[in-house]
């Protein structure tokens, strides 16, 4: 399974009944005050804030669900898993789709979602929402964060499972096209998986049952380029050979 908690005493486990409630649980759960220092905010802002973007260091008392409507609470975790800026399109249709802003998803699950895009980039096969969604389901924590797990895709990943990633955050501003700047409200209907047929049950087959080496595939996470849509391989068969995660 994939996913790693939420908050830690409030966080519980993953809830698939608690999915509709999601939205409110994290808008208004108490999550501790940010606790990033002035080393730590610049380290992130040169690191992974390009030009076309601004930050700023969270004030005192600010928390990740402090939400003003033109800004997102970026996690220093959720980058140092792979979340780059501008957000990669595959990235946005997850978060889009499930209605989460970013600082809502564990650091994990970041790494996978970043992970999957990744080696399909590598592979030059167009991204495919349904595949992700059929392959990792959506769970819930009380405080509202939430995670993907998956009985699949056995992932193996080393990102740090430290809670202080709901602490240290930054505030960005910028172009982030689709995502929501608060969480929706979906309906129970959105996280059921989805049919497949073709060359999507082709990919998904081929995801099934294997190891998942999230780390791996973020190899050569700056050096990738997305597929453009129908430019991508198509699969009746797979026919190219599984990477070595050695």
């Amino acid at each position: 399974m994939v996913g790693d908690g939420g908050s830690g005493g409030s966080g519980g486990s993953g809830d698939a009944d608690g999915r509709g409630k999601c939205a409110w649980a994290f808008s208004e759960h108490d999550f501790p005050p940010a606790v990033i220092t002035a080393a730590e905010f610049l380290e992130a802002l040169g690191r992974f804030v390009p030009p076309g973007f601004e930050a700023r260091r969270p004030e005192a008392g600010e928390r990740i669900n402090d939400l003003s409507g033109d800004e997102l609470a970026l996690p220093t975790a959720h980058f140092e898993a792979g979340l780059r800026l501008p957000l990669w399109p595959e990235i946005r249709q997850i978060f889009n789709y499930f209605g989460v802003v970013p600082g809502q998803m564990t650091p994990n699950s970041v790494a996978v979602a970043v992970g999957f895009a990744c080696y399909l980039r590598e592979e030059r096969i167009e991204f495919s929402l349904a595949v992700f969604r059929k392959l990792f389901s959506f769970r819930t924590n009380k405080d509202g964060t939430a995670c993907f797990a998956s009985s699949q895709a056995k992932v193996r990943e080393t990102v740090n499972k430290s809670h202080n990633w709901l602490k240290k955050f930054i505030f960005v501003k910028g172009d982030f096209g689709s995502v929501p700047f608060s969480p929706v409200q979906l309906s129970e209907a959105s996280y059921r998986p989805p049919s497949l047929g073709g060359h999507e049950a082709a990919l998904y087959g081929f995801f099934a049952g294997k190891n998942f080496e999230v780390a791996y595939l973020r190899r050569n996470l700056d050096d990738l380029a997305p597929v453009p849509p129908g430019e991508g391989k198509r699969l009746d068969y797979f026919r190219f050979s599984r990477p070595s995660f050695e």
